[in-house]
């Protein structure tokens, strides 16, 4: 049977001890990574892809806390996100219920009776269980991603989201570069007129608004996973990128990953 794999995000040092104990005597295949904070948790599900996650809410003695760290989870748009299972101290009613909006599948309160490592894992276990009951006998098909899937998931983990007037000219933009065979293409000739004329918006507008959502995604976005996803340098004025530097690095990004597949 596959391995469980789980992610604890505790600052508390006894708490991850209790974890590793009760873990240890486990008898099926598991494996349990520990993070001490929001930001090495946000990176490690960036670069890894766990079954659950048990997030604590009140990061104190670390950066960020959990209600945060459920926002940027968010953002990242994962295409299968773990199991969120909230373990906290605290009850108040309202703190639960932004919690649940935010993504989380599980809340259990610190202060039960019965609260213990045993009590989270075998909520854990359940949903595994059901998880791998759940998937076909045969492997699924494998599926074709599109340009513009591809490029949604780039620009989605960086933090351009769907609320984002502009994300759709972003995604149009990239897609007309990326398919280009012209590789210094002007954006005010061959590209801001296209979108305006399929939007029956002015060039004026597209560019504005592709200005503004990448202003936005540097703005709400966590430093680290921008640059995890964003390796250029920025040269724009106010510490983004301009349109054509974003542009032109997810097009040639999604070019190059075309070339390796």
């Amino acid at each position: 049977m596959k391995s469980m794999q789980i992610l604890l995000v505790e600052d508390d040092v006894k708490h991850c001890d209790d974890f590793k104990d009760f873990v240890s005597s486990l008898t099926y295949p598991h494996s349990l990574h520990i993070s001490n904070g929001e930001s090495d948790g946000l990176k490690r599900v960036q670069q890894f892809l766990y079954d659950v996650l048990i997030l604590d809410l009140e990061l104190h003695k670390s950066d960020g806390d959990g209600l945060d760290f459920l926002k940027k989870l968010r953002q990242l748009n994962a295409p299968e996100p773990p199991y969120i299972i909230i373990v906290t101290n605290n009850n108040s009613p309202k703190t639960r219920e932004t919690a649940r909006e935010l993504g989380a599948d599980y809340i259990i309160w610190k202060g039960k009776v019965d609260y213990s490592p045993k009590l989270v894992m075998d909520l854990a276990r359940t949903y595994f269980l059901g998880k791998m009951d759940s998937l076909p006998s045969e492997p699924p098909p494998v599926r074709s991603y599109s340009l513009e899937d591809e490029i949604k998931r780039h620009i989605s983990a960086i933090g351009v989201n769907d609320d984002m007037n502009g994300k759709k000219y972003v995604i149009d933009a990239i897609a007309i570069v990326a398919k280009s065979n012209d590789s210094e293409i002007n954006l005010n000739v061959g590209v801001y007129p296209v979108i305006a004329k399929r939007y029956s918006k002015s060039d004026g507008s597209v560019k504005k608004a592709i200005q503004a959502a990448i202003e936005k995604a540097w703005t709400i976005t966590d430093d680290e996973i921008i640059a995890a996803n964003y390796k250029a340098v920025v040269s724009g004025i106010k510490g983004t990128p301009t349109n054509k530097e974003f542009i032109f690095y997810f097009a040639n990004k999604i070019k190059e990953e075309s070339c390796k597949a």
